[in-house]
């Protein structure tokens, strides 16, 4: 089961709860069954977890009526009979190597995020993560308890540039970033291409959630209850059938970019939960198959929260992504 984002408003009788013990009443997976605190506490903690649109890492957080509590989480593992124990897996652990450290000091480390891992842990602790796994790779590299603070999050199946940091005394600037939209976020992605697409547009609404199918929740621009969102594209390369776009999200709403362009008529190629194709059959050619949500986080362009410097992190393309592009371009016709 993939992993979704579950929110929940404080009602003035939840007044006073700490945030643990909060969760761990409300994530459930069938009534009256409770989640371990100590699985509750890894997410806090992880930065799993925010309080008004803000990551809250304190375990034992007062909450206030008012108060939007939402946390990122995969409650597939209890999807199980509360009459058995849930069945144990074991993840492939995903090797850290150099060459997906894209930028580092003392205080940040940013990284180059692989399709197929989740950024953050889940409730299922034998799945392998990008936090859990980074955390590990700098454990054995370094020695001792390293740090690691988790500030954004990519989706499952985004690959891209991802930021941690590695002291807390980043934490606070590096948060601020977020908060004040200080950080560009620059994306690439294959979409379907409409009969007339200008160079460049962008999508301001709101959006929310609209449709559930099961656990997973579908998101979509909405008039009343939904969060600003707000989305600058511009397009780098046309084909016939197919665009490569460059998105610049100016908020982070779930799924923003994906439902901006699903909802102008553009579903990124292989977006199937968003109408997107899994296949491009050209006229002429051989047709190309799309394994994921052809989505790439491309650079990351901030001011250094402790020294200042301005700096811009890029990922290359990855290799499903740069395959798919290159079929594309040999497609009869395509110049």
């Amino acid at each position: 089961m993939a992993m979704q984002k579950h929110s929940w408003r404080i009602a003035a009788t939840q007044q006073g709860a700490a945030l643990d013990r909060f969760l761990a009443n409300v994530l459930h997976k069938s009534p009256g069954r409770e989640i371990a605190l100590g699985q509750v506490r890894k997410l806090i903690e992880a930065g799993a977890v925010s309080l008004d649109g803000r990551r809250e890492r304190s375990v034992s957080k007062t909450l206030k009526a008012g108060m939007r509590v939402e946390v990122f989480v995969d409650l597939a593992k209890f999807a199980t009979s509360s009459l058995q124990e849930p069945a144990r897996t074991v993840s492939k652990i995903f090797a850290w190597s150099p060459a997906r450290i894209l930028f580092e000091d003392e205080w940040l480390i940013v990284v180059d995020k692989p399709v197929g891992l989740p950024t953050q842990p889940t409730l299922d602790e034998s799945r392998a993560n990008v936090f859990g796994t980074l955390k590990a790779f700098l454990q054995k590299r370094d020695g001792g308890s390293p740090y690691l603070g988790l500030h954004h999050r990519l989706d499952r199946d985004t690959s891209g540039v991802l930021l941690f940091t590695k002291s807390e005394k980043a934490n606070a600037g590096v948060a601020e970033l977020f908060a004040s939209r200080a950080l560009q976020k620059t994306y690439q992605a294959l979409c379907l291409a409409k009969s007339s697409c200008p160079d460049d547009w962008e999508v301001k609404n709101c959006l929310g959630v609209v449709t559930r199918a099961g656990r997973n929740s579908k998101f979509g621009a909405v008039r009343s209850g939904g969060d600003p969102a707000h989305t600058s594209f511009k397009v780098l390369e046309r084909f016939p059938g197919v665009l490569l776009v460059e998105a610049r999200p100016h908020t982070g709403r779930t799924h923003q970019i994906r439902v901006h362009l699903a909802e102008d008529g553009r579903p990124i190629m292989g977006d199937i939960f968003y109408g997107g194709p899994a296949v491009l059959k050209p006229v002429a050619g051989t047709a190309v198959h799309f394994p994921r949500v052809m989505l790439h986080a491309a650079a990351l362009a901030f001011s250094h929260p402790i020294t200042k410097a301005e700096l811009t992190v890029r990922s290359p393309l990855p290799e499903d992504f740069a395959g798919c592009l290159a079929q594309i371009r040999k497609i009869p016709g395509v110049l």
